[in-house]
């Protein structure tokens, strides 16, 4: 069992690409979701369409999210 440990962003960003739990805040209210981050662009983006750029993520969870075989 890994425990959650948030890291705040934008001071650390992710080592590699891929998913992460994020807490995002949308509409003064924060919500935990899983998010993709893109090394190359240093930006967040909603795990179920690679168009749509989130703003707002301030923290996220160091492990990240392996999708089943």
């Amino acid at each position: 069992m890994k425990i959650a440990r948030w890291i705040k962003f934008p001071e650390s960003q992710p080592e590699e690409s891929g998913l992460y739990v994020v807490n995002w805040k949308i509409n003064n209210v924060y919500i935990t979701v899983l998010s993709f981050f893109d090394r190359n662009t240093k930006r967040w983006y909603d795990c179920n369409d690679r168009e749509k750029l989130l703003e707002g993520i301030n923290a996220f969870n160091p492990f990240k999210v392996i999708p089943p075989v």
